[in-house]
């Protein structure tokens, strides 16, 4: 837990998405779509879920107040996982399954959050669609969720994740969220449900989500670090002494 804290203490999620590649040169034009179709019932806006860190948190490390655990066997051996929901996250669900189509997109492996969306929501009744690891592209070390594949409106697609940089594709669909482990006072979820319900029927959720979070000045304000800098400023002075000579 203590080194997932640092490492996202330390990355900043804006400057990744500024040095971002155009997506033509990293996303596949043959890609297929990877939802049936909307149905006729189904809401007209989607609500893209994250889950680790967003929904729950979890962990191998045994856990006294872990609220359910469960099997698991990956690298060749048998681990128990410990699951903490967010709080707030049963009445998060029952509202926003009321409102939305809900599709959990995580970068996690399917073995291990089907087996916990199972007991989160036994009857799918919340989660309609579920996409996992081999659905995200890897770029530099960090999954995206491209949200072009889901073959849904762009206009009425919402992405709530705690890693900025998973929808660094469609910055103006996506809503940050607070990485949360083990925080019994967050409420983050709930203080979300209001502006997710504006959302709910609008037109085009995303200039209303570009005015509510202002990612766009976060990505432009986003600079190097001062290391980082000095290197590209030597590499480009080497650049230029070669062409001279």
């Amino acid at each position: 837990d203590d080194k997932a804290r640092e490492l996202l203490r330390d990355f900043d999620p804006y400057l990744f998405i500024k040095h971002l590649p155009d997506p033509s040169l990293v996303l596949s034009p043959c890609r297929k779509f990877l939802l049936p179709r909307r149905t006729r019932r189904c809401p007209p806006v989607a609500l893209v879920l994250d889950l680790d860190e967003t929904l729950v948190h979890s962990t191998t490390d045994h856990c006294g107040n872990a609220d359910f655990s469960f099997s698991l066997h990956a690298n060749f051996q048998r681990q128990t996982v410990y699951v903490r929901r967010r709080p707030h996250l049963q009445m998060f669900m029952e509202r926003v399954a009321q409102l939305f189509e809900i599709i959990v997109f995580t970068a996690s492996q399917s073995t291990y959050a089907e087996k916990l969306l199972n007991i989160l929501d036994p009857k799918r009744k919340v989660f309609r669609h579920r996409i996992f690891r081999d659905s995200c592209v890897l770029v530099d070390g960090n999954y995206l969720k491209d949200l072009s594949v889901l073959g849904r409106d762009l206009s009425k697609t919402v992405i709530v994740d705690n890693s900025p940089q998973a929808f660094g594709f469609q910055v103006d669909n996506g809503i940050p969220i607070e990485s949360w482990f083990d925080d019994e006072a967050d409420c983050a979820l709930a203080s979300l449900l209001p502006f997710l319900e504006s959302l709910a029927s609008a037109e085009d959720v995303r200039p209303i989500i570009a005015s509510a979070y202002k990612l766009r000045q976060k990505i432009q304000a986003a600079s190097d670090p001062p290391w980082l800098r000095h290197c590209v400023h030597e590499n480009e002075k080497q650049a230029v002494s070669k062409i001279t000579l």
